[in-house]
């Protein structure tokens, strides 16, 4: 049984919080290196904690980096925006394209990886120890050697996504109560893994064909080209040379997502970005991303960051003067 320790490291990188005069521990780290967590990270993996890193960039170059992981432990892969990357597996290519948030890799221990960015990326990366997962799979049965992975291929997972996406609200917790925050949906998602990798049989794989690999790259650029406009299931189906009802069943075979889903996603990150880089009033920003109200923008952009839109810009440090919520 897996008990949690919610004490932290004091070498942990930091940041400084203007109001108290303190400096703050930052849980889940920008990589100063690709894959890379830092001596702080390093220090928990050898306390048989998950933990989380970042690597993400808002410019359009081409950028190529390479890595070995560590002996002794996986390290996931969460993508969190549409990212064009070519990523090989001991010089196996298993991804090359547009990948869509929500996939996920699992890379095992002591396995050279390269990835090839082109253009903007935003990843999680999730360092788990070995020993951390014989751990969570100790009560396992009818499998000696439980696996977080079943076939070392990217694929989508919805849940997996959500976990991260919550995973990454840790700091804003801060103290120990962010780390305790962070060790348990961590926590969860290795058992989310381990259940999957171990429990799928022929059985219980889709029985809905994935998009082929051309179509949703016409139906993404189609979307992206759409944020700012009403998009229909019949023109985005039509789009990608298909019908509505074969679309949509194989769109979210690919992505993990229905159409109407993804759209919405891709509108809240676009209007994070108009947020974070622009001073356009909240309601120019709605009307800017396809909504056509204010108050239904917020509401969205809510479920999806976790904060109204004023709140998220504002907790970056950008003041804008805005009325809207």
């Amino acid at each position: 049984m897996y008990s949690f320790d919610a004490q932290t490291s004091s070498a942990a990188d930091s940041r400084f919080d203007m109001q108290s005069g303190l400096m703050q521990r930052n849980i889940i780290d920008d990589e100063p290196d690709w894959r890379v967590p830092g001596h702080a990270a390093a220090m928990a993996l050898s306390a048989s904690k998950v933990v989380a890193t970042r690597w993400h960039a808002s410019n359009g170059s081409t950028q190529e980096f390479g890595a070995e992981t560590p002996a002794d432990c996986h390290v996931v892969k969460v993508v969190l925006r549409n990212t064009n990357i070519r990523f090989a597996v001991s010089g196996r290519t298993v991804q090359d394209g547009v990948t869509t948030p929500g996939t996920v890799h699992v890379t095992e221990p002591a396995v050279p990886v390269r990835c090839l960015f082109r253009g903007p990326y935003d990843v999680l990366h999730l360092h788990v120890p070995n020993n951390l997962i014989a751990q969570c799979a100790r009560d396992m049965t009818g499998h000696p050697k439980p696996m977080l992975c079943s076939n070392g291929v990217p694929r989508k997972d919805i849940t997996v996504d959500a976990l991260s996406r919550a995973l990454l609200e840790a700091d804003r917790v801060g103290g120990s109560f962010g780390q305790l925050y962070a060790d348990c949906i961590g926590i969860a998602i290795v058992a989310r893994l381990l259940a999957s990798a171990n429990r799928l049989g022929p059985a219980d794989r889709p029985k809905v064909g994935e998009l082929a690999r051309w179509r949703l790259k016409r139906a993404i650029d189609y979307f992206e080209a759409q944020l700012g406009e009403p998009v229909s299931l019949a023109d985005v189906a039509s789009s990608a040379g298909l019908t509505r009802m074969h679309f949509a069943a194989q769109f979210r075979a690919a992505t993990g997502l229905r159409p109407h889903e993804y759209l919405l996603r891709r509108r809240i990150e676009r209007a994070q970005e108009m947020l974070a880089g622009t001073g356009m009033s909240l309601v120019d920003i709605a009307l800017s991303v396809g909504f056509q109200t204010q108050s239904h923008f917020t509401s969205v952009f809510k479920r999806y960051a976790g904060q109204p839109p004023r709140a998220w810009r504002e907790s970056r440090g950008i003041t804008v003067r805005d009325t809207g919520c």
